[in-house]
């Protein structure tokens, strides 16, 4: 059995960000949080956690808090390693996450957007998680940059689990 932990990264280590924003170039390509630049804000006023594997680093996910609403957070970004993807790595890691908000930050809702043809992550979020489809934003990242707009209520998410 593989050794899994989920860390809340609270200092700013170049080392980590190097490998973090490596993994988010595989992932998303030039889209992602690939530098310093903006992981470092992520780190100090966002939320970093990451996946290690057998102590090795296997993901990264990002959030921020909605300043409209503070009981809300958006999922920025969530990406395991090339390598270890369709293993379950990456509902056990995102698992662990929203447990910890819902019982340590009071956070009860979680919004995400994703490409509108990637079909493997909407199922996922649906099935594993219980995230509904609540929007369609057109040209959100440039022209024919489409995203589907997720949600997710955390009380409804545990209270499914424990059933």
């Amino acid at each position: 059995m593989d050794d899994l932990e989920v860390n809340l990264i609270t200092k700013v280590d170049l080392d980590l960000i190097d490998e973090m924003t490596t993994l988010e170039e595989e992932a998303f390509g030039k889209g992602g949080i690939h530098n310093e630049w903006l992981m470092t804000p992520l780190i100090r006023h966002g939320r970093v956690f990451t996946l290690s594997v057998n102590k090795q680093l296997a993901g990264v996910a990002e959030f921020i808090r909605d300043w409209e609403d503070p009981e809300t957070v958006y999922l920025i970004g969530v990406n395991i390693r090339k390598d270890l993807r369709g293993n379950g790595y990456g509902t056990k890691f995102l698992r662990k996450i929203l447990n910890r908000f819902y019982r340590k930050d009071d956070i009860v809702k979680v919004e995400l957007t994703v490409d509108p043809s990637n079909k493997a992550a909407i199922r996922v979020y649906f099935d594993h998680f219980g995230f509904e489809k609540v929007d369609m934003r057109k040209h959100e990242y440039g022209e024919g940059e489409h995203r589907l707009v997720m949600e997710l209520d955390l009380q409804d998410m545990l209270e499914e689990e424990s059933a």
